[in-house]
């Protein structure tokens, strides 16, 4: 079995994906939660991390299936030729985004453990937040870090 990706139409991703597993095909869309805050509430929304891509999965390419699917273009090709994707890779993606949001609600004190970066892994605690960086004491290296929130994967 391999994984191909098809271009979907503007914003009809989770459209996509929902057809293709109504058809019986193994599909993926990486995504993760985004909190918008409006004057009111704060609202979950599932956001695409990719967008303008569904991946699916097949023993070969079947073009008829494809183009039934009425939220999908066309199969990516690179030269002509159908890109393949790797289980692992798709794997990986999967693991890179469990878990992930967006909500940044950390305080003065909390504990927090890098998730990417140089400092994966380590720990520390939250001495400044604003909005467009954390600054982190690590305690075990004693070093001040000034985290952008665009980039930012912490957990508590």
């Amino acid at each position: 079995m391999c994984w191909f990706a098809a271009y979907t139409k503007p914003r009809s991703e989770f459209k996509a994906l929902d057809y293709f597993t109504k058809c019986g095909i193994n599909a993926y869309v990486p995504e993760y939660i985004k909190h918008i805050k409006w004057s009111d509430r704060v609202k979950k929304t599932r956001t695409t991390a990719i967008s303008g891509y569904v991946f699916f999965e097949m023993t070969e390419m079947n073009y008829p299936l494809l183009n039934m699917n009425p939220f999908t273009r066309n199969v990516v090709k690179s030269l002509g030729e159908l890109v393949t994707i790797k289980s692992d890779e798709i794997l990986m993606l999967k693991n890179a985004l469990k878990g992930y949001t967006t909500k940044r609600d950390f305080q003065y004190g909390d504990s927090v453990k890098i998730g990417n970066g140089p400092f994966e892994n380590k720990k520390g605690e939250v001495e400044e937040v604003n909005d467009t960086h954390i600054t982190i004491l690590l305690n075990s290296i004693k070093v001040k870090l000034s985290l952008s929130n665009s980039k930012l994967s912490l957990a508590r």
